[in-house]
């Protein structure tokens, strides 16, 4: 966030002569506007006018710090020099440095009443000093006055509008920032769900095959060649899964292409997989899978594919159900199996269906999961036209 800001700040410093430099800059413009003219038109200069032409020059220094204590001295001054002394045609000047400082630091409705006021108080005293309403040197005043603040005021309006393009631009930086954290959550997430359901089925699988092996492996050594063959089997399937997910985590130019997402027209593939590691698995397909879009597509596959580990490894006996209906309107996907007397809840605990769910919801549908008597139940519906109304699941 810093980064965006210094570059404008920092040249608006490099760009901008020290405080101190500017007002010693104004306070040599005032001492020769003030003491020039009059040692060359007045032949005495008596003790009150030093201090009179002189305190606008040690004003300057203070300026920047207290400007209405400083406009109203050079105010006074004027006024003095107009009865004291002779009134030049750089008489106005401190005023006017005074009425700049004030114009950069306050608004422009303030600035416009602290001019009016001054002029009503500075016409006045040149018009008495030439005896003359419409004098040159009234006019001097009014120009020079009102050039000082517009000046001012334009000043203001310049670094204010910096500021401005300053800050969008740091809100800009801050929301591509957010914007990028939400991205990296969202991908963590994605990851962690594709890594639980290409893993948790495999794992399932070889730890099943596994103790097969273990309890055959002395009465019935080719029944535990065959449960090795099918741990080895899934250990491969399920590395392979693990490399193609790490992958994207890599950088760019060392990123490997990526197989096609999986979607359910592979659910015989998936099936076939299930009734290898001893699940007994009924389908029955009512309507075509073809142009379901890509998000119900993975969505429904991922579904029947959690669906169907935690069958296998929570019901009580090795069988499930899958049921798909397609119609125009909508995607019903239902899988069935017989529930475990041991699970003391009606979901199975773990992140398998809470990931499932995320999906469905993302997707545009709705996830029923639970146990009804005997039988776990998990049924979703997908609408398929923006304006389906949502038909509820019976």
């Amino acid at each position: 966030m810093r980064s965006a800001q210094s570059p404008v700040t920092s040249a608006s410093v490099r760009a901008r002569p020290p405080g101190w430099m500017r007002d010693l800059l104004a306070a040599v413009t005032v001492l020769i506007a003030s003491f020039g003219p009059l040692f060359r038109f007045t032949d005495v200069i008596p003790p009150i006018g030093y201090i009179i032409a002189g305190l606008p020059v040690l004003l300057m220094f203070v300026r920047r710090r207290y400007p209405w204590v400083v406009l109203a001295g050079c105010v006074a001054c004027f006024v003095g020099a107009s009865l004291l002394l002779d009134l030049t045609p750089f008489s106005a000047l401190p005023t006017g440095i005074a009425v700049f400082t004030l114009a950069t630091r306050t608004t422009r409705r303030t600035v416009i009443i602290a001019v009016l006021c001054v002029l009503v108080v500075m016409i006045p005293a040149s018009v008495f000093h030439e005896w003359a309403s419409l004098h040159p040197l009234t006019i001097l005043v009014l120009v020079m006055v009102g050039f000082f603040a517009a000046a001012g005021d334009a000043i203001r309006s310049r670094r204010a509008y910096i500021e401005q393009i300053t800050q969008r631009a740091v809100q800009a930086e801050q929301t591509r920032e957010a914007e990028a954290s939400r991205r990296v959550a969202e991908d963590r997430l994605r990851i962690a769900r594709d890594l639980h359901d290409a893993v948790a089925h495999q794992i399932s699988v070889i730890n099943l095959h596994a103790g097969v092996a273990s309890r055959a492996i002395d009465e019935d050594p080719d029944a535990a060649r065959a449960a090795l063959t099918t741990v080895s089997t899934a250990a491969r399937r399920v590395l392979g899964e693990i490399g193609d997910l790490l992958s994207t985590l890599r950088a760019p130019d060392e990123a490997q292409p990526l197989a096609a997402a999986p979607g359910l027209r592979q659910m015989n593939e998936l099936i076939d997989e299930f009734e290898a590691s001893g699940l007994q698995v009924t389908s029955r397909l009512d309507g075509m899978l073809d142009d379901l879009p890509a998000s119900i597509d993975l969505a429904g596959y991922r579904l029947i594919h959690e669906a169907l580990t935690n069958a296998q490894k929570h019901g009580s006996e090795l069988r499930a159900h899958v049921w798909i209906e397609r119609s125009e309107r909508r995607l019903r996907i239902l899988v069935t199996n017989p529930a475990s007397d041991r699970a003391e809840s009606a979901v199975p605990a773990g992140h398998g269906l809470l990931g499932i769910r995320e999906r469905v919801t993302a997707a545009g549908g709705e996830l029923h999961a639970g146990r009804e008597g005997a039988t776990f139940r998990i049924d979703a519906v997908f609408p398929l036209r923006a304006d389906a109304d949502g038909d509820s699941t019976t």
